[in-house]
């Protein structure tokens, strides 16, 4: 397994909850628990969250947008 790969699958398994809004990428992406040592190279969504979703984990917007390159 590629390190990518394990670092998707350790967010994905700490933090995604199919029942709630987002995929799982955009739910890793909205984590705000900084203190967690993969949260900078934690997986990003390839197009930019959905104002609604980023409400809903009432994030700041431009917090949490993928920038260009990311």
């Amino acid at each position: 397994m590629s390190l990518r790969k394990a670092i998707n699958q350790m967010c994905k398994s700490c933090i995604h909850d199919p029942l709630s809004v987002g995929t799982w990428r955009q739910q890793v992406f909205l984590c705000s628990v900084k203190s967690c040592p993969l949260w900078e190279v934690r997986a990003k969504p390839t197009r930019p969250i959905p104002i609604a979703i980023i409400a809903q984990y009432q994030a700041e917007n431009d917090e949490f947008q993928p920038k260009d390159g990311a």
